[in-house]
Parts: structure tokens; C-alpha cells; sequence
């Protein structure tokens, strides 16, 4: 499953904080090392950027590190 990167951008900066999601691609940008993305694609996702399971994964989990919160799967899914 494909989930958009912008919709998970949306969800940080609504019920995280408008900076929160500079922090989470920096934490994670390291462990996407040899995959397609770059560091200004991430900040700046276009509508049709999308990331695999395992990448999802990994934004969740640096999410949860940094804010020990958890992206809603409603909103990230819907």
C-alpha cells in the first residue's frame, strides 16, 4: 500500500506542530539512504510522492519517538 507523504505532512503540522515534520524527515532521512528520496522532496512533498510499508513504518516510528504520539490511521489512510 502507497500512502501519500503530504497527507502525512498535513497530519504533523495539524496535531503536532507546524515544525514537527522538519524534525521527523531529519530523523528518518538517514535510514532512507539508497531509496528515491530526497531531502527537498520530503520537506516539500508533491501530492503524488508516496511512500512503501517499510518507509511508513519508519515515519511512524520517528513520530512516536519525537512526540510520543501516533498518526491517526484514519487520517493517513483515508
Amino acid at each position: 500500500m502507497k500512502i501519500s507523504v503530504a497527507k502525512i505532512q498535513t497530519w504533523c503540522n495539524d496535531n503536532v506542530s507546524p515544525v514537527a515534520w522538519q524534525r521527523v524527515v531529519l530523523k528518518v532521512l538517514p535510514e532512507l539512504k539508497g531509496q528515491s528520496y530526497e531531502l527537498s522532496d520530503l520537506l516539500n512533498p508533491s501530492q503524488d510522492l508516496s511512500l512503501d510499508d517499510s518507509s511508513l513504518e519508519l515515519f511512524g516510528k520517528a513520530i512516536f519517538e519525537l512526540y510520543q504520539t501516533e498518526m491517526t490511521p484514519e487520517f493517513v489512510f483515508a
